[in-house]
């Protein structure tokens, strides 16, 4: 299948997010009056690509644009050949970035959240 998450990244995502965490708490404290936030955009990611429908996405194993597997970027426009006709069915809008439809769920997910605002 496409997209398949492989282990030992995921799990160094996860590794680096916890110590930059830790970080940005003490650089916090060493920072009066300021205000560092880290949003967490791989939890919620991974839960729209492991559970599009839930979300009213339909497909999160491909891109909209082009073959949906390796086109990036400048590499996608509207008008390639094979690009979807609604992107806003899709959680990604090339190989690799969130369409605007994915974007709009992660930021409500983060005013929900209370971690924006």
């Amino acid at each position: 299948p496409l997209r398949e998450c492989v282990v030992s990244e995921e799990q160094a995502a996860v590794l680096f997010n916890s110590k930059f965490s830790s970080q940005l708490r003490s650089l916090n404290q060493k920072l009066p009056g300021s205000r560092i936030v880290v949003l967490d955009i791989y939890t919620p990611l991974l839960n729209l690509i492991v559970n599009p429908t839930r979300y009213g996405f339909e497909v999160s194993n491909r891109g909209c644009c082009g073959t949906g597997n390796i086109e990036v970027s400048f590499l996608c426009t509207r008008l390639d050949v094979g690009t979807c006709t609604d992107a806003s069915k899709y959680v990604f809008w090339d190989s690799f970035h969130p369409t605007e439809a994915a974007y709009k769920f992660l930021v409500r997910y983060f005013i929900q959240q209370g971690e924006i605002g």
